[in-house]
């Protein structure tokens, strides 16, 4: 019985090393069975990164306790070549991850409006889903990073340059301003691109002091960021609108940018008139096929069909979109915009539904994008 017991005890520490041993083989075992933290100081956007190594991973664990190999990012859903030098008891030092991409499209900038508020969107009481279709990746969550990645994906498939953000300001609602550095993280690599579309103007009339707020906010928190858009170096914001717009509108926002902001104001009645001029003005509705603002932008959309209402707006058909594309592209517009990439209470989404699904997996929308968008 006693020579059992010092077997057992033998049998325990040759898997278990003492606490002031640090063999290779403890270091993987302690590398490969946490979370790690880690913000890359190296770089200039400083990059923060969520870590997990898988048992295959932590062999790249090797000599003088040296990773140099592939870890998975569950910030971004991605496996990313990381270095650094792992010291006892578990400890992540001289952190190296991938360089960002810090290019910026030039015009004609391919961009579409997208979508942060689900799940919240799905529901409006008492309906569940609110939408007339039924995305590929089901009734998903924008907090999701699985979500977040494939979505980046799918717009790089499509040839696309940016994404045109959603945004309700830091303390709106939907909450789309904390997942926002989600999505720049997911594109940070990419030559994928955001900007923030400022929903508010659309609701209410901020106050000139409202909106330089939340301007120096964009500016600080997001726009030196590898993935934000800018047009010679200034940071895009796109602005929604409603129909009590008027030349007041524009005043307010030439007054409220103090901080070198590219504006894109919603068009109204009379808009170029205006003495106050943005850096350019848009169309968002998708009731029309096509809307043309040139030489500012041009925009196309696949169809309106909200959940609520008898018969589509806009009926869909793939044919006509491609020729909507043509039309866009062949306009030269600076700003050639997609309504939208995934508004699916409205029905206007060109993300792949189980209704237009293709074998590419990216639905028939985006494929006629990839194939047409130069």
């Amino acid at each position: 019985m006693k020579a059992a017991l010092v077997l057992l005890l033998a049998g325990a520490f040759a898997t278990s090393p003492p606490h002031d041993s640090w063999t290779l083989a403890h270091a993987r075992h302690v590398l490969m069975h946490k979370a790690y933290d880690v913000t890359d100081t190296s770089q200039a956007d400083r990059p923060h990164y969520e870590l997990t190594f898988s048992p295959r991973a932590a062999k790249s664990l090797g000599r003088g306790f040296v990773f140099d190999g592939l870890a998975h990012d569950t910030v971004t859903d991605r496996d990313v070549r990381v270095r650094f030098m792992f010291k006892r008891p578990g400890r992540i030092t001289a952190f190296r991850g991938p360089a960002a991409d810090w290019s910026q499209p030039s015009f004609p900038i391919h961009a579409t409006f997208y979508y942060a508020w689900y799940p919240e969107a799905w529901l409006r009481d008492p309906v569940f889903p609110y939408s007339r279709f039924h995305p590929s990746l089901d009734y998903y969550s924008a907090y999701d990073a699985r979500v977040v990645r494939k979505h980046t994906d799918a717009m790089l498939y499509a040839n696309l340059d940016a994404g045109i953000y959603s945004w309700w300001s830091p303390d709106g609602y939907p909450q789309t301003d904390e997942i926002f550095s989600n999505y720049l993280a997911a594109a940070r690599t990419t030559p994928f691109r955001w900007a923030i579309y400022y929903e508010r103007e659309g609701y209410d009339n901020p106050t000139v002091e409202k909106i330089r707020s939340d301007l120096e906010y964009i500016r600080d928190r997001y726009a030196s960021k590898p993935a934000y858009l800018k047009v010679d170096g200034r940071f895009v914001v796109y602005v929604y609108g409603d129909s009590a717009d008027s030349c007041d509108t524009a005043t307010r926002w030439r007054e409220a940018n103090t901080v070198g902001a590219y504006i894109v104001l919603k068009g109204f009645a009379g808009f170029r008139a205006c003495s106050a001029q943005p850096d350019a003005w848009h169309q968002y509705s998708a009731a029309l096929a096509e809307y043309d603002f040139s030489p500012d932008a041009f925009m196309i959309a696949p169809g309106f069909d909200e959940w609520s209402e008898q018969s589509p707006r806009l009926t869909r058909d793939v044919t006509r979109w491609r020729s909507d594309i043509a039309a866009m592209v062949a306009s030269n517009a600076r700003w050639q915009l997609v309504l939208t990439f995934n508004e699916w209470p409205e029905g206007t989404a060109v993300e792949s539904a189980k209704e237009w699904a293709t074998p590419s997996g990216y639905g028939a929308y985006l494929d006629a994008l990839h194939e047409l968008l130069p």
